[in-house]
């Protein structure tokens, strides 16, 4: 009988398609995410309805590549106020910013302006197309933050799951732009994908899971880099962030890792819009010093 395929980053990590699926199946692993989509749906309603913001400004030619702005809600006297930028996941084939408005909210209220980024989705585009589409948002951030109080020089990157990858993409190759970034549950090694049923959608090959691979890309120097995920996270997902975050430091940068107790893939999501968590508090902190 031939042996199971195997796949993944070194031999002693490589797992087969079963294990891959209970490793990075997050929607099997937490069975009450369509509750945490509709609490986060309603909440970033409400988000919207709040604050005061610009929604759905084109940068780029795909629908989807839109922003939503939040222009901070405090001001210093004659300074521009740092600029969060967050992209949301949902493995690169669905959900959209719409749904994480309510990420927003407590940023604004401490002085710092959120630009929510979305791309194309799989299979509609191709995983190089929607990295693109990531880069595209991400200049015309830089191009327009003064139209909204921001400051170019003080943008920080952060994303959740897929928005993680994008993160860690973004954040290597502007290293000279981007004043830091915070990948939330991000996949750094896209290899495992290879074995997985997303990839019907993803049409990676080993070529280009390799290429797209954050953790193969790692630029020197670099900014501060602080990947965080769950507490109760699976072993890969911790593997990912411990590897990335060796490769990271590895090359002479900076950063710190973050795993918030008790959360999983999607409460973590919650915890990094929620003042006094470990996150919040370490991301509000890399944004008011940079």
């Amino acid at each position: 009988m031939a042996s199971e395929a195997l796949f993944g980053g070194p031999q002693s990590q490589k797992l087969t398609a079963a294990e891959i699926d209970r490793q990075y199946n997050f929607r099997k692993l937490v069975p009450e995410h369509p509750a945490y989509f509709a609490r986060w749906q309603a909440e970033s309603e409400a988000a919207r309805a709040r604050l005061s913001g610009r929604y759905d400004i084109p940068t780029g030619p795909h629908p989807r590549q839109r922003a939503d702005v939040f222009p901070a809600g405090v001001f210093s006297a004659g300074e521009s106020a740092p600029v969060l930028v967050f992209i949301h996941g949902g493995y690169w084939r669905a959900l959209s910013k719409d749904l994480h408005s309510f990420i927003a909210a407590p940023y604004v209220e401490r002085g710092v302006a959120v630009v929510l980024l979305g791309y194309g989705l799989c299979p509609d585009v191709t995983m190089d197309e929607l990295c693109g589409h990531a880069q595209a948002g991400l200049d015309w951030v830089f191009a327009n933050a003064a139209s909204f109080g921001g400051d170019p020089r003080r943008v920080v990157v952060s994303g959740h799951s897929a928005g993680g990858h994008l993160t860690a993409k973004l954040v290597s190759e502007n290293r000279d732009r981007v004043a830091g970034g915070i990948p939330i549950s991000g996949l750094y090694d896209l290899e495992p994908m290879l074995g997985f049923e997303v990839n019907e959608q993803l049409r990676l090959d080993p070529d280009s899971a390799r290429r797209l691979s954050p953790i193969h890309a790692v630029p020197a120097p670099a900014p501060l880099l602080m990947p965080a995920l769950g507490g109760l996270e699976t072993d890969a997902m911790h593997r990912q962030q411990a590897d990335y975050a060796l490769a990271w430091a590895a090359q002479g940068n900076a950063v710190r890792e973050i795993v918030e107790p008790g959360a999983d893939h999607f409460s973590v999501v919650d915890r990094f819009a929620e003042p006094g968590s470990l996150l919040f508090e370490a991301a509000l902190a890399m944004l008011t010093d940079s």
